[in-house]
């Protein structure tokens, strides 16, 4: 009688075997690259090392040497003035107020009122309000409110125009 062999030294086990084996070496290989692209597709990867690299930017590791004396900071600078100064504000609330015609030209030689005639123009409510914190100006006060009534796009003057008449400006708002 013929004895017979183990089952793993069967040819058909083993290449049963070997299938499976390779079978389950595909299926782990597949999910890993599937994981990966997932990974690219939604940018994880991307913001994990982005985040690391920020946090190591904003906590630096010390590679100075134990002698080196640390610096003290200095302290900080006063804040340059940016905007115009208070004469120069004065003289932009008193064209403001004195004239129905806003010309761009003469408000551009006004440092307070320099962008303002193309702030209007354009209907861009947000730089109106900037130049009314530092103007603090009834006319456009005025302005301001009826824009945020009646909002607007595009340009209230044609092109080549260089004159707003406020009375007519509001009026078109309401």
């Amino acid at each position: 009688m013929t004895q017979n062999p183990h089952p793993s030294q069967d040819p058909r086990t083993r290449r049963k075997e070997a299938l499976q084996l390779t079978a389950a070496i595909a299926v782990i290989v597949c999910a890993i690259l599937l994981g990966f692209a997932l990974g690219l597709r939604t940018g994880s990867w991307r913001e994990r090392r982005h985040e690391a690299e920020t946090a190591a930017d904003l906590h630096p590791v010390d590679t100075l040497p134990a002698d080196t004396v640390a610096v003290e900071p200095e302290p900080p600078q006063e804040p340059v003035e940016t905007g115009p100064s208070k004469k120069e504000a004065t003289l932009g609330v008193e064209y403001l107020a004195s004239h129905n015609r806003w010309n761009r030209n003469e408000m551009e030689q006004i440092p307070a009122l320099q962008g303002l005639w193309d702030a209007v123009n354009t209907y861009s409510l947000d730089d109106l309000r900037r130049y009314n914190e530092v103007l603090s100006s009834t006319p456009l006060t005025t302005v301001i409110e009826s824009l945020e009534r009646n909002p607007k796009q595009g340009y209230y003057a044609a092109k080549g125009d260089q004159v707003i008449t406020l009375s007519t400006y509001i009026k078109r708002l309401r």
